[in-house]
């Protein structure tokens, strides 16, 4: 991915994803974590709309564009993370292996009271988690949403829907 980020002025939009802002929306302000930042346009939503954000990612030109919208961020993939637990985990199209270790981690890494947002295309993979797998392994977490939710996308190769299985879980305050 370093390479596809080295290679174009911009890979993302610039613009947060509607799930993102849909759900966040509607919570307190407080910290954040956007694992698999990209280029940062959640994080920066997140940090205009009074959350204090990190993003993280493995590509450091992805973090390095983060850091220049002004966003904190740290080069990480989600296996070599650590950090104390967040309001608000927010997780976009990948980042976390289906194993039982990185469930255990990621909801580590929800506060009491906080939310897991996890967002990822209708899809089937042995590698990723995928929502469905992750709400039926989840052992500190309660899933409270978990939903099929459609994008229409106007970039790229051409406008077209993509569905995407959406996640939210909490953590009891």
């Amino acid at each position: 991915m370093e390479e596809r980020y080295q290679s174009t002025e911009r890979v993302w939009s610039g613009n947060p994803n509607a799930t993102l802002v849909d759900y966040a929306a509607g919570l307190k302000p407080g910290t954040a974590l956007d694992i698999g930042c990209g280029e940062g346009a959640d994080a920066l939503w997140l940090k205009n709309h009074g959350w204090d954000v990190l993003g993280i990612d493995f590509a450091p030109t992805a973090v390095a564009r983060t850091r220049a919208r002004g966003v904190a961020a740290q080069v990480a993939t989600f296996s070599d993370f650590s950090h104390e637990p967040f309001d608000l985990v927010s997780v976009h199209y990948g980042g976390v292996r289906a194993t039982p270790e990185e469930v255990e981690k990621l909801e580590r890494l929800v506060a009491p009271g906080g939310t897991l947002l996890f967002v990822h295309h209708d899809m089937e993979s042995a590698e990723i988690a995928m929502p469905e797998w992750l709400a039926e392994n989840l052992q500190e977490l309660e899933a409270v949403e978990l939903t099929r939710r459609e994008r229409h996308l106007t970039e790229g190769a051409g406008a077209h829907h993509r569905s995407d299985v959406v996640l939210v879980a909490k953590r009891a305050a």
